[in-house]
């Protein structure tokens, strides 16, 4: 089965078994992955073959801002130049970007690249450090300096349009080094960069990477995962090139973080009788997404849009100057709204920008173009001032939530560590992970938004009084609307990841407190990404092992978060806990030194053989008709009124505590 295929006049509603297993055989994949797109294909281009207007709404935002992002990829993708993606162009793409080797997304970047340059070289011509790399490339051509230069320039205005802000152009002189440097002499005794010295080049240089847009930012690594896929390829680059100038290799290690990804197991027991409040508890704050690590998000993805503006909304409402929130917040800011308008700017010609509008401003667009977003950020300085009280800088912040990695990661090919950064829960609540994997955005409903508002005076100054609170830390709410959802705005919210650590998780659990269906599968506890639940810990004889003043502070520390939480009228949150094992453990720490625990995101434990991470999630579930109605049902259904999660604040607390309190020793 060819690769590229003739017109059809519309597709069938299944791919042949032919695509199948070229495509399953060329990338790499499973069956379903193959389906999975097939079935956004569909929807996308329902005649098969997609255009390069339709493929730039794939790409939303992006779309509009840079012809390497759109033109120069829709190029690469369409192996037969007809000027049409058909699905298995289409399919080979995109799941070369989500699932394919280091070597086929390079060669796809190099297709990219060659396309963007715009000086393609004829494959006759031959590279003198490879006499025979043309006879392996899939495209053909080589890239001199002249397009090589216009390249760099290329993904740079990119950046900065993506970003908001202007990004200072590489020296021409540097520029030309770092070709040089992996460029090769072809038969004209004109030096250019060939497919081989390009592969060559990105495996070996995080220079060359970083003129491809590659940020010199820390990007955290899934540590539940054998592969890396958490890492994207120019991270895998970077540590590589780290690794060969450091003898040293503590270095490396103490380098990496860890987003330590959790997958629940969700309680199977009441699925049956299961009310309408609680089929959607996946909805609630802090809810971990279901076991499915990852979100194939891809353009064409009825989510991608979703994950790539808040991306780029974000970015820019971060880079905003505000004014400072040193003084006493007042009741106005708490019901403070700023209001963006972002769009594409259609009025430079070939000069690719957004539009960034206040409301009440000159230019604002009331979603009157299709590309347009409305973006709404929520009691700004109060958040700005949880973000200080959580010592998260405004630079922090922002490299945190911005989309410096995209760009870059686009360029080569590369789209797995969106996917990994991406779940989603039972409920179709988004989960997003930041790249660096210290922040979590989750999508919220409106009537969970709106409380949010509500009790966030309260909240703000609980966490003032209390620093040392384990409650989760909500750092911003925002909404976001577009043309497609005008009356139904998709709400988020920012908070920071409980296991956001330079160490990975060799155990978690979830507490509650309660006993009735709290627990997993003997044969899934082996699995240390899943959350383990109160019966577990028990029937594993696991305790919390501190020394006595640390045993005071924590209890004392719980049990004030708790009596906020109950005189909120609140239920279901849960006890996050994660441990890091010294036996198991493969990262650097110092076991033996005095930990500074103002400084350092875990307790040591009392026999200095493990860390514990630990949180209070899941804190925004209020004791309203539906769980007191949820909550009769479940006792009339067990017959146990004490075991059950759905209790009254007052009586989910004092069990809350108690339980705790048994587990630390």
């Amino acid at each position: 089965m060819p690769l590229c295929g003739g017109r059809r006049a519309s597709l069938p509603a299944r791919p042949s078994t032919a695509v199948l297993s070229e495509l399953q055989t060329s990338v790499g994949c499973s069956k379903s992955d193959v389906i999975a797109i097939y079935e956004r294909f569909r929807k996308l281009a329902p005649t098969g073959f997609l255009t390069l207007g339709k493929f730039e709404e794939c790409l939303g935002l992006l779309g509009s801002i840079g012809k390497i992002l759109s033109d120069c990829m829709f190029m690469a993708f369409d192996r037969n130049g007809d000027g049409y993606l058909d699905f298995v162009e289409y399919a080979s793409a995109v799941l070369t970007m989500l699932h394919g080797s280091d070597k086929k997304r390079m060669e796809l970047s190099y297709r990219i690249v060659c396309t963007t340059t715009g000086n393609l070289y004829c494959k006759t011509h031959r590279s003198s450090r490879d006499p025979l790399c043309d006879d392996s490339m899939t495209f053909g051509g080589c890239i001199d300096i002249n397009g090589f230069q216009d390249l760099v320039k290329d993904i740079t205005a990119t950046k900065s349009v993506l970003l908001g802000h202007r990004f200072e152009y590489f020296n021409t002189a540097y520029i030309a080094r770092i070709f040089d440097e992996h460029a090769s002499y072809c038969d004209d005794g004109v030096k250019r960069i060939s497919q081989q010295d390009f592969i060559r080049a990105i495996e070996s240089s995080s220079d060359f990477v970083e003129l491809l847009g590659s940020p010199a930012i820390k990007c955290a690594v899934e540590a539940s995962m054998p592969s890396r896929a958490y890492e994207s390829l120019t991270n895998f680059v970077r540590n590589r090139t780290l690794m060969r100038s450091m003898s040293d290799d503590r270095f490396c290690r103490r380098s990496k973080t860890y987003i330590n990804r959790t997958n629940a197991q969700r309680n199977r027991h009441f699925s049956k009788m299961a009310t309408k409040e609680s089929r959607v508890e996946a909805t609630k704050v802090g809810a971990f997404p279901n076991t499915r690590r990852g979100l194939a998000v891809y353009f064409g993805h009825e989510r991608w849009n979703d994950v790539i503006n808040v991306m780029i909304a974000l970015g820019l409402s971060a880079r905003r100057v505000s004014k400072d929130c040193s003084s006493d917040l007042k009741e106005e800011h708490f019901k403070e709204k700023r209001v963006f308008s972002i769009s594409p700017n259609t009025n430079k010609g070939m000069e690719a920008s957004l539009n960034y509008v206040e409301q009440g401003s000159e230019g604002f667009d009331a979603l009157n173009n299709p590309q347009t977003i409305i973006f709404t950020e929520y009691a700004p300085l109060v958040f700005k001032q949880l973000r200080k009280l959580m010592n998260l800088s405004e630079e922090e912040y922002i490299e945190s939530v911005g989309p410096e990695h995209l760009v870059g990661n686009m360029v080569l090919g590369n789209l797995s560590t969106l996917s990994e950064l991406v779940s989603e829960g039972k409920s179709g609540a988004l989960f997003y992970f930041t790249a660096n994997g210290r922040l979590v955005l989750k999508t919220l409903t409106t009537k969970c938004a709106a409380f949010v508002q509500e009790w966030l005076p309260e909240y703000y100054r609980h966490i003032l009084n209390h620093p040392n609170s384990l409650i989760a830390r909500f750092i911003g709410l925002f909404s976001m609307t577009t043309s497609k959802t005008r009356n139904s705005p998709t709400y988020f919210l920012v908070m920071n990841n409980v296991f956001y650590s330079t160490v990975a998780m060799h155990r978690r659990y979830d507490l509650k407190g309660s006993w009735i269906g709290r627990s997993v599968p003997a044969n899934e506890r082996k699995d240390h990404t899943v959350a383990l639940k109160d019966c577990d810990m028990q029937d594993l004889k696991e305790f919390i092992e501190l020394d006595q003043r640390r045993v005071t502070e924590l209890t004392s520390i719980i049990a004030t978060d708790v009596d906020f939480l109950v005189a909120s009228s609140l239920l279901d949150y849960s006890l996050l806990l994660g441990i890091h094992y010294r036996s198991q453990s493969e990262d650097d720490v110092d076991w033996v030194g005095d930990v500074d625990h103002t400084k350092q995101p875990f307790i040591m434990g009392k026999g200095r053989d493990r860390l514990y991470f630990i949180g209070i999630i899941d804190v925004l579930t209020r004791w309203d008709f539906a769980k007191r109605a949820e909550g009769v049902w479940r006792r009339l259904q067990t017959f146990n009124s004490a075991g059950v999660s759905c209790v009254n604040p007052q009586q989910y607390g004092k069990r809350f505590i108690d339980y705790i309190k048994n587990r630390i020793s």
